[in-house]
Parts: structure tokens; sequence; C-alpha cells
């Protein structure tokens, strides 16, 4: 009998804590949504700052002001982003480029875990065939 109830008490916690998670709001996602993919962004490279967890801020020279953004992605491509390349983020979308001389390589900005994707449900990105490799600009 108080097996019965021990077991009962944890599964009534479990289900309290996965409607509590999905009730309230994720801070991270709702600014991912409000802020982040709405922005747009292009300019010079002019500092670049690795962030713990396998981040980028860039710190970038715009047309109107200075201004940084954070990119999550690949060790490839962050290792690729280098000072005084032109670097771009599309408004309203996940996409982002960078130039070097004749070459561009397209990549998404931020790349989610899947819990994290489930919740912001879906972003425009580049197509898998195209990202996050050097090609030669058109």
């Amino acid at each position: 009998m108080k097996k019965n109830i021990k077991y009962l008490v944890v599964v009534l916690l479990f289900i309290i804590v996965i409607i509590y998670n999905n009730l309230n709001s994720n801070s991270f996602t709702d600014e991912m949504k409000s802020d982040y993919f709405p922005m747009e962004m292009k300019g010079k490279i002019y500092d670049i700052s690795r962030i713990k967890g396998g981040s980028l801020y860039l710190n970038i020279h715009t047309d109107s002001k200075d201004d940084g953004i954070s990119i999550r992605n690949s060790d490839f491509v962050l290792n690729s982003i280098k000072k005084q390349f032109y670097f771009r983020k599309l408004s309203n979308s996940n996409q982002c480029y960078i130039i070097k001389g004749d070459s561009i390589m397209y990549f998404d900005c931020y790349v989610f875990s899947k819990e994290d994707s489930v919740k912001i449900g879906k972003i425009k990105g580049w197509k898998p065939t195209i990202t996050n490799q050097w090609l030669l600009k058109k």
C-alpha cells in the first residue's frame, strides 16, 4: 500500500511538471521569435567573441550604427567567420551568410535542439544542399 502511494505521488509530480512546462512560456524561444528572427543586419564584421557553449558574438559595422548578433552553428561555420568579412542576416528568418572575396557561405544563424525547434515552430532557413560550405558567388 505504501509503495502504491509513493508511486502515485511520483507520477502526479511528473504530470504536474510536464503541464507546468507546457503552459509556461520558454523565455529563450519567446526571445528568439520576438527579437532575433525579425531582425535584419548587414555589414562588415569588426570583432568576434567566443561564447561558452559553442556560439559566437559578432560585432558588425552596419550602415547606421554598430550592432551585434550571436550565432550558433557547427564548428566549421564558426571557424570560417573572420573579421572584415561581410555578414548579413535576413529579416524574419534564420538565414545568414558571409562573403569572402568571390565566395559566399550560406548558413542558418542558429541551430536548435529538437525540443527548441518544436517550441519555436517553422522558421525560414536555407536549403541543406547549399548550407555550411563555401560557394562561388554568382
